[in-house]
């Protein structure tokens, strides 16, 4: 069974997401470190196609999709 997810692991994924904006932390720890918090947490779902708001399709002016 897995861990809880802690406030503590949720200041670490956020440190280092910010770390990674402001400086030269690799990217990939900054997404394993978030990864890491966001499966504990079970929020983090897998996906093998892009969902419909990643593609980038035609918006209108509401910025919605036609």
């Amino acid at each position: 069974m897995a861990k809880e997810p802690t406030r503590h692991d949720l200041r670490e994924a956020l440190r280092a997401c910010q770390r990674a904006f402001d400086s030269n932390y690799p990217l990939g720890a900054a997404r394993q470190a978030f990864c890491g918090f966001a499966k504990s947490a079970n929020i983090l779902e897998e996906v093998s196609i892009p969902l419909p708001w990643m593609t980038g399709g035609k918006a209108g002016a509401s910025g919605l999709g036609a």
